[in-house]
């Protein structure tokens, strides 16, 4: 939700600073609410006084002594005492801002250099907690398409780097376009930011090879590599060489339900990984399918 900025009555009357943008730009830079009325308030009226600053941002008096202690602090005013009074002043926005911006590097570059070093602190205890683990905790068993398509396309929007894709029916989009449409947009997604994605379709059990041949040129058409080959031995889907979501056929029913498991396990991936580079060997290019659809070959120019 939105939070709406209330710039107070007297500000209102200063011009510009009736503008809420202000306060939400300020607020989005990391300064607070209250800061934000004070500074505005310092920039249109030079120097202000605590009662001043009261009268004009509503903050109560004694809070104001407080709030311009933590901006003198921040570089984004300062404070003259004129005989007996004390006046803010606001400083040059492009030097409070430059100053602000570098107090949050420098917190960024203490808090990287934290994070590396407690990630080597806390390294043997994940160590030890893996010795510990059980095999049923990487393996995650999924039997509804509902969820199977979920976690592919989780699995998907994830990928760093390679897919390598075992496609054969049935399909977790389980004939729904917009599920199909939303599995090839998070691909897509991953071809866009440099990630390789080579699948293998198999066409021999297929009823509708029209429409397969459809998908695959959209798919190759964005970066996607694909051949056909007429049987594949599994349904199977390898993330990274180190995610495998493999279907299992499912013996106790004769119906054509679908029932994946997910496991996270880099030698698994990489066995996989080479079962895909022996049959990517012996298939074919994926415009064969023209000739089986008995289409023309017009499409014979795409890559």
């Amino acid at each position: 939700m939105t939070k709406f900025y209330r710039v107070p009555e007297k500000l209102k009357e200063l011009g510009k600073m009736n503008d809420r943008s202000y306060l939400e730009q300020m607020v989005k830079l990391g300064i607070s609410e209250t800061e934000a009325k004070i500074y505005l308030a310092l920039l249109a009226k030079r120097e202000l006084s605590a009662r001043e600053i009261h009268e004009l941002t509503n903050v109560p008096r004694t809070k104001v002594y407080e709030i311009t202690q933590k901006m003198i602090l921040k570089g984004m005013c300062i404070a003259k005492k004129m005989g007996r009074r004390m006046k803010f002043q606001a400083v040059e926005p492009k030097r409070a801002f430059s100053k602000l911006v570098l107090e949050y590097q420098n917190e960024l570059e203490n808090r990287k250099k934290l994070a590396s070093k407690l990630g080597e602190l806390l390294l043997p205890l994940y160590d030890q907690g893996m010795k510990n683990i059980d095999v049923s905790e990487y393996i995650e068993v999924i039997t509804d398409l509902p969820s199977i398509h979920e976690r592919y396309v989780s699995l998907l929007k994830n990928t760093k780097f390679e897919l390598l894709g075992f496609a054969k029916p049935p399909y977790a989009f389980g004939g729904k376009k917009s599920k199909l449409e939303e599995q090839e947009n998070a691909e897509f997604e991953i071809l866009t930011k440099g990630a390789e994605v080579k699948v293998l379709y198999e066409y021999g059990s297929v009823q509708d090879l029209d429409s397969l041949l459809e998908h695959i040129k959209k798919c190759v058409l964005r970066g996607e590599k694909a051949r056909i080959i007429e049987k594949l031995p599994l349904k199977m889907y390898v993330f990274d060489r180190k995610y495998v979501l493999m279907a299992l056929e499912n013996k106790k029913t004769e119906n054509s339900s679908l029932t994946m498991i997910v496991v996270e396990h880099p030698g698994l991936g990489k066995a996989t990984s080479i079962l895909f580079d022996h049959l990517w060997s012996k298939a074919k290019d994926y415009r064969e399918l023209e000739v089986l659809t008995g289409k023309s070959r017009e499409y014979m120019d795409y890559l």
